[in-house]
């Protein structure tokens, strides 16, 4: 007791106090009830989740900052895709794969069917090589061109839901462990959104390359026929429907972490528990139909 009482043994007797609340980070909500709660702050467990590094300190406060984030997210324009710096045929031209008047073929040929791509019609109309389209398009939006795929790549981390994969015409190449880089090969255009906003969730570095139209529409379709019990997909726009599906899934999973960005027209936000993943993608507009969706890409596809 008289150890106790000399001045020199305060400091170290009382120096423990501060680091009860080391037990975790504070909660990173404004309005959280709970930081005004200082002796439940100092002695709680660490029992929320983070949501892009942020610490949510119970389900309520995780799920009031998810639901502003879904709410900013629906609120943005699409990002509108840049022109490609030089149209498919004159580059084509200019490495002497076609000639102007092949060129010119395919653009008739192309307006008058009122469908396609233009390099598909430099294919069809026996003009050029798959290869040679392939190159010239690698070359366009400055990326190497894939040369083969790693199986292992494409189940990355629980991966990319395939609507967002199918909706891009993109598949994973390859996985570099030691760089934390995942490749992606596109089949029309290089969408540097989509790859910004993978990079976001997946929380990794990406880099574009592009890939034969034909190999990864035939990779896509096999994708197509298998099931994807870690993607759940759901075509809405109400938010009031959103943040129900979310509170429902946010209560059923109990994630440890939560990460989630708009690309293109959907909300993915990914679960991440401990035994589990849950991929959970909200379409904001529905599927168009096969005809309107081929008519809305000659403009862009045939420069």
């Amino acid at each position: 007791m008289l150890e106790f009482l000399k001045p020199g043994e305060w400091s170290t007797t009382w120096s423990w106090r501060p680091h009860l609340d080391t037990k975790g980070p504070g909660c990173a909500l404004a309005s959280c009830p709970e930081q005004k709660k200082v002796w439940r702050r100092l002695l709680r467990r660490r029992t929320g989740a983070f949501l892009h590094g942020q610490f949510y300190c119970c389900p309520q406060c995780l799920e009031t900052a998810l639901l502003g984030q879904i709410s900013r997210l629906r609120a943005l324009a699409p990002s509108i895709l840049p022109p490609n710096r030089i149209p498919l045929g004159l580059l084509m031209v200019a490495r002497g794969k076609l000639t102007h008047v092949e060129v010119r073929a395919a653009l008739e040929a192309q307006r008058r069917a009122r469908y396609g791509k233009i390099g598909d019609w430099f294919l069809k109309l026996g003009f050029a090589t798959e290869q040679d389209v392939t190159a010239a398009l690698a070359l366009q939006w400055g990326c190497p061109v894939a040369s083969s795929f790693d199986s292992t790549a494409m189940d990355f981390p629980s991966g990319i839901p395939f609507s967002i994969l199918d909706a891009f015409q993109m598949l994973p190449l390859n996985y570099a462990v030691s760089t934390n880089t995942l490749y992606l090969a596109f089949g029309e255009r290089v969408d540097h959104a989509a790859l910004y906003a993978v990079e976001k969730i997946l929380d990794c570095r990406t880099q574009p390359c592009v890939a034969s139209p034909r190999s990864i529409a035939r990779r896509l379709e096999h994708r197509r026929q298998l099931s994807h019990p870690g993607d759940v997909e759901f075509v809405t726009r109400d938010l009031t429907e959103m943040a129900r599906i979310t509170s429902s899934y946010l209560a059923r999973l109990s994630p440890d972490g939560v990460r989630l960005n708009r690309i293109g027209h959907f909300i993915w936000l990914r679960l991440e528990a401990r035994s589990s993943v849950m991929n959970l993608v909200f379409r904001l507009q529905p599927t168009v139909s096969p005809g309107r969706f081929t008519h809305s890409r000659l403009t862009v596809l045939s420069e």
